[in-house]
């Protein structure tokens, strides 16, 4: 996966396929990346393509499609880790996810909106058992994980 920039955000996803395939690269797929509060579209654009030993030269390439001088970028790694929202475990988000729901309050399997929890008692953490909601960042789990994430 690449990013384009600059390329106008009225250009077609068909056109910018078209112009990766003539140059010899598979495409998966290209999103237009929309502003996260007023959706307008923004001249950025994800580009997918498929995993081949001739795609490392993508970010080689003149730096021109469409008749339009562009950055091609490989996208910005996350500072945070994911959190299922489903099953509150990390690295994965509740759209991928095939594991029962955990309660982040009290890490019972049911939804956090049925929770009959006192609010006065405090939250358990389902992953470690402390006394502290599932998404605490100051969790053990929590502080493991992201020495790993960091250390990759």
């Amino acid at each position: 996966m690449f990013i384009i920039k600059n390329l106008h955000p009225s250009t077609l996803t068909t056109e910018i396929t078209t112009a990766l395939e003539e140059i010899g690269h598979t495409v998966r797929n290209v999103t237009n990346v929309k502003h996260y509060q007023t959706k307008i579209s923004l001249p950025i654009f994800f580009v997918d393509i498929d995993p081949n030993e001739g795609n490392s030269d993508i970010f080689s390439i003149s730096t021109s499609i469409l008749h339009t001088k562009v950055k091609i970028e490989e996208p910005y790694k996350k500072r945070l880790i994911s959190q299922c929202k489903n099953c509150q475990s990390y690295d994965h988000t509740h759209s991928y996810c095939a594991y029962p729901t955990i309660c982040v309050k009290c890490g019972e399997n049911h939804t956090s909106s049925s929770c009959t929890k006192s609010p006065d008692l405090p939250a358990i953490c389902s992953l470690f058992q402390g006394a502290h909601p599932v998404n605490y960042k100051v969790c053990t789990i929590y502080k493991k994980i992201s020495r790993k994430h960091n250390n990759i």
